[in-house]
């Protein structure tokens, strides 16, 4: 099944789409108009968990996981990756904090890694990869026009899953564009070094395997 459009009376803006409480990656909003794609299935869930668990082992302090969130990218576009990792402290936060603590004002006490569901909405600013995952039922978007959305809003990595291949691929954001560092197929781990340490055992995303 692929991805729809939805009618509406002029372009929907970001108010209108977050009215619709999008949280299952089902709508989402691309210059003012939707874009609906299949309902995601159980073994979908299953392997975004797998995922999930994996990136909770290597979570560095200072950053979160969250799920499912609707993510900002600019005027009226907002999409909603199966994953992200942001910072535990927004960016306009955080330069507000280094102000005061430089003003002599009192720093803002350090927070744990945490995974949660998180705001309403977050901000491509915030976040430092993008993890979306496919299988048999979808994917379209995920391969190609997605990653060309997060290019433009300087998202630094992005992972792609495949969980019916299955296999994974991760990029690094480079002169504007994604260039692929790590590949991974049936029956491996899918082993990133930067940002941070994370190995993504394969085997897992059927629910199977070490997670």
């Amino acid at each position: 099944m692929g991805d729809t459009v939805l009618e509406h009376d002029g372009p929907f803006t970001e108010r209108d789409y977050l009215a619709l409480a999008p949280r299952d990656g089902h709508v989402e909003l691309v210059e003012g108009t939707l874009l609906v794609g299949p309902v995601n299935s159980a073994e979908h869930g299953t392997a975004v968990a797998a995922v999930r668990a994996a990136l909770e082992k290597a979570l560095p302090e200072g950053l979160r996981v969250v799920e499912t969130t609707p993510l900002r990218l600019g005027h009226d576009c907002v999409l909603v990756p199966d994953l992200v990792i942001a910072r535990d402290v927004p960016v306009e936060r955080a330069e507000s904090a280094e102000s005061s603590e430089s003003s002599g004002g009192e720093p803002a006490s350090e927070e744990p890694a945490q995974v949660e569901t998180g705001p309403e909405v977050l901000d491509c600013a915030d976040v430092l990869i993008v993890v979306d995952v496919v299988d048999r039922t979808h994917g379209i978007t995920q391969r190609s026009f997605k990653p060309q959305l997060y290019a433009r809003s300087r998202i630094p990595y992005a992972v792609l899953v495949d969980s019916a291949a299955p296999e994974a691929a991760a990029s690094m954001l480079i002169s504007g564009r994604y260039h692929e560092f790590a590949r991974a197929g049936a029956g491996e781990r899918l082993v990133l070094e930067e940002p941070f340490r994370v190995e993504i055992d394969l085997t897992s995303l059927s629910g199977q395997g070490d997670q």
